[in-house]
């Protein structure tokens, strides 16, 4: 189970809901690692600034706005969503590379063909898993503590 810290950063109704704006700060793994100031990744982190993120999560009594909440996400949704993400366009690369180089010897025609089946995988993957995983089902998948 992957835990995250975020900070309720404003409550409104949507669709007639109370609904909770959460904001996720991401922060960079090489800032925290004893060696950075020697490595060139940890150089490049120092660098980039932190991302934040704001997630609408449902209201549940008791939330203010400034409380920090733990967000919770099961490790098999994780599994399942990376599955999608990086297996479909993967099949669809070596599927099209393949079926091209038996049909044909141009090797611009069969790199042309293996990039055009990798962007219809991730096409299918992204609809695949708009099908699956709705933005409103998210809501359900986080859980806060």
């Amino acid at each position: 189970m992957i835990q995250e810290t975020g900070r309720i950063i404003d409550i409104k109704i949507i669709n007639g809901e109370k609904t909770a704006v959460v904001e996720c700060i991401s922060k960079s793994a090489c800032k925290s690692c004893s060696s950075n100031d020697n490595c060139g990744v940890g150089v490049v982190a120092k660098g980039l600034s932190d991302r934040s993120h704001h997630l609408s999560m449902p209201y549940k009594e008791g939330m203010e706005i400034n409380e920090s909440i733990q967000l919770l996400i099961e490790n098999k949704d994780i599994v399942k969503s990376s599955m999608i993400v990086y297996i479909i366009p993967l099949i669809a690369f070596v599927l099209g590379s393949s079926i091209s180089y038996l049909f044909t010897n141009s090797e611009p025609l069969v790199i042309a063909i293996s990039l055009l089946s990798l962007f219809v995988g991730t096409l299918v993957a992204k609809v695949v898993s708009s099908k699956l995983y709705p933005s409103n089902s998210l809501n359900k998948l986080i859980s806060t503590k």
